[in-house]
């Protein structure tokens, strides 16, 4: 938000500087014909031209100009004379008094309606002045100040929504909702189909949305659907490891029938209550979905009012926008989170029309904004088009593969999974997805295979803990770990870091040393190379 208020202040800073030498008079421009009509004004035209034709003279004038204007409109019933108020808005504009100005010109303005556009030139000349006046003081911290002066700059151009947009800004980074709403939504109906104001409007309606969502986050209710969440959340992931568990034990079962083989009496007691307590608390967990995904019902139709304001702003901005994905994105969240899993699907798939104007990585974070608002579905789908424009990212295959084992896809988890492994072979994560795509599938073997490799065949874990890719060249970093064995043997790894198309552009051998167990060996490769966007490695 402070980014983009410098940004603004700074498109702005055009201001008008104070005349430093003689300055040509200018007369009411036609059709503004008002006459002095009094001596007195008179005397003030001739003072404020003599103000601008010599500079040496110009503070005497100005003050003669107030006191004379001040006579004709106190003593002299002149009140009712136009010169008199224009003349004196003029004298306001010369001393930089946008509020002096701006009331003696209303009253000018209502008398000789003919002076609308010559008088309209002053205001502009003020408007520049005080907008920018108002901006320097955001930038530097004087807000009240701003506050005052973007205020009196609305006044002196109603029309104009840029001083409403600064003003709902400044007012939405103090978290003043009401306040924030009122100037924006002034600030977008003046704009209206202005092309000028496009981006400002957008702007606008995005941070109407923010501040909708942050307050409803302030709410009870917001609170105990959020409770909720956690509940059924640790719940799933409950089940998912009961699930591993019996699976491994399943598998292990299998195998030994298949060989032939038998346990001990006692490790066959030990392994029927190890399994048979496993198979109750899997079963209590599947129990306890039910009433908790009717209170998640319950939670989410109320919190769908509280969410009301900011589904509607972000409707609005995509109805200006239909390509915005941040919007779309946004508004599925809500969606989501209001228990309306169709309507945040539609979105989507509305935006997604249109993915060439879409980068990878808009894409990927798309897909991580949709992870956490447990629209899965919907993420697994971004990252999938995300990685057809970026194949080889490594963070974007863990999460595709991690989301098809949630939604238990059979067809998609077990590719994504072994493409992950494949550039990712030590990592006890991946290792454990590809098990658990095998387990969809109710392969037992294949599943207790990736099990044991991932808990006990797997003496040493490779994290890669930082990547980052400049124009010239890499620099990835990487912690491997031993698991626990009494000292790993040393090997080495071959990292190959890939362009854009899955081209090879660098490669570094690093070499791994003997570790002993429960120790780890943090590693950094830096490499030459153009356009890298993804790195790889395997055993060398």
């Amino acid at each position: 938000m402070r980014h983009r208020a410098r940004f603004t202040i700074a498109a702005l800073a055009f201001a008008v500087s104070p005349p430093l030498r003689a300055q040509t008079w200018t007369p009411p421009r036609p059709p503004c014909d008002v006459e002095a009509g009094h001596f007195r004004v008179t005397s003030a035209i001739v003072n404020l031209r003599t103000a601008a034709e010599k500079p040496t003279q110009r503070d005497r004038m100005l003050r003669q100009t107030q006191d004379v204007l001040h006579r004709a409109l106190t003593q002299d019933n002149q009140t009712n004379n136009p010169g008199a108020w224009y003349y004196l808005g003029r004298y306001y504009v010369e001393m930089g008094d946008a509020a002096g100005a701006d009331s003696a010109f209303d009253r000018a303005e209502a008398l000789v309606p003919q002076c609308a556009a010559d008088i309209k030139t002053y205001r502009e000349q003020l408007w520049v002045t005080v907008l920018n006046d108002g901006l320097r003081n955001w930038r530097e911290g004087r807000e009240d100040s701003a506050v005052v002066l973007l205020s009196r700059a609305a006044g002196l151009l109603p029309a104009n929504p840029r001083p409403h947009f600064s003003l709902g800004k400044l007012y939405a980074n103090r978290d003043a909702v009401d306040s924030a709403t009122l100037w924006l939504r002034r600030g977008m109906q003046l704009a209206a189909t202005d092309t000028a104001f496009a981006r400002d409007r957008q702007d606008a309606m995005s941070t109407l949305g923010r501040l909708y969502v942050r307050r409803a986050q302030t709410s009870p209710v917001f609170q105990q659907w959020q409770r909720t969440r956690y509940s059924r959340d640790s719940l799933e992931r409950g089940i998912a490891n009961d699930s591993v568990v019996m699976g491994r034990m399943v598998a292990s079962s299998a195998s030994r029938r298949a060989r032939g083989a038998r346990l001990s009496p006692a490790d066959q007691q030990a392994f029927a209550a190890d399994s048979t307590a496993r198979a109750q608390s899997l079963a209590r967990g599947r129990a306890a979905r039910a009433p908790l995904a009717q209170r998640i019902t319950q939670d989410s139709a109320a919190l769908a009012a509280e969410f009301a304001p900011a589904i509607e702003t972000y409707r609005e901005y995509l109805a200006a926008d239909p390509g915005a994905l941040d919007a779309a994105v946004s508004l599925a969240a809500l969606y989501g989170q209001s228990g309306r899993p169709a309507d945040a699907a539609a979105v989507f798939d509305q935006v997604l029309q249109n993915t060439a104007a879409l980068s990878a990585d808009q894409l990927f974070e798309a897909g991580r904004r949709l992870t956490g608002a447990n629209l899965t579905a919907a993420a697994a789908r971004a990252y999938s088009l995300g990685l057809e424009k970026s194949p080889h990212n490594r963070d974007a295959l863990l999460e595709l593969a991690n989301a098809y084992v949630q939604l238990q896809d059979q067809a998609r988890a077990l590719p994504a999974a072994q493409r992950l492994m494949a550039v990712d072979p030590l990592n006890r994560v991946a290792i454990r997805l590809v098990a658990r795509s095998w387990q969809l599938r109710n392969t037992p073997d294949s599943t207790l295979k990736y099990l044991t490799l991932a808990d006990s065949s797997l003496t040493v874990d490779l994290v890669v803990t930082s990547f980052l890719a400049e124009a010239e060249g890499a620099a990835l970093t990487a912690l491997a770990n031993n698991l626990g064995a009494p000292r790993s043997a040393p090997f080495r790894l071959v990292f190959e870091f890939l362009d854009a198309a899955g081209a090879v552009q660098a490669s570094h051998t690093a070499a791994i040393p003997a570790m002993a167990g429960g120790t780890s060996h943090e590693l950094t490769v830096r490499v030459a190379g153009r356009g890298i966007l993804a790195w790889r490695y395997r055993l060398g």
